[in-house]
């Protein structure tokens, strides 16, 4: 494999995760000094903003915590499939918007690939990471390579980048 490295992209999840761990973090940390201070004027207060600000930043750092983890999951399973170089060639079908993401630029779009499996008969539908620009006219291919786990067969990144052309953009 060549020495460039691919980009794997961050989903939902990920920034979510990204967002409610250290605002968990910060939370609980808050609650936990309001309790150490003795905040309040009864002496139950303190015991209250524990329960209150250090069970929120609970709950928000696990579930971003668990977000996290989940997605660095997934980026190192994609990352072993592309260092163990396992791929298979997919047919591009189309680019689709996904309309449940905003970013500033707008929404972004995936390539949505198909390939079948030709030990099972199975047609995997397979899609790439976000992508802030409209490839259509751009793929330099009408398949893409999707790389697969070395275990389990399924697929785990689709090397969108091996389909476009080298490019800037400006805004």
């Amino acid at each position: 494999m060549n020495d460039v490295k691919k980009k794997l992209g961050w989903t939902e999840k990920g920034i979510l995760g990204w967002v409610f761990a250290p605002m968990g973090l910060l939370f609980l940390a808050l609650g936990l000094l309001l309790w150490y201070i003795q905040a309040g004027d009864d002496p139950g207060d303190p015991l209250v903003f524990l329960c209150v600000f250090g069970g929120m930043g609970a709950v928000f750092f696990l579930i971003g915590g668990g977000l996290l983890l989940w997605e660095l999951k997934r980026r190192r399973a994609a990352r072993q499939a592309l260092d163990d170089g396992r791929y298979v060639m997919a047919k591009i079908v189309g680019v689709q918007v996904r309309t449940n993401v905003n970013t500033g630029r707008g929404n972004p779009r995936v390539v949505e690939c198909h390939y079948q499996d030709p030990d099972t008969g199975v047609t995997h539908v397979c899609f790439s990471r976000y992508l802030n620009f409209d490839p259509t006219g751009i793929l330099t291919s009408d398949q893409v390579p999707v790389y697969l786990d070395r275990n389990s067969g399924k697929p785990l990144f689709v090397d969108i980048d091996a389909v476009l052309p080298p490019m800037e953009i400006h805004q």
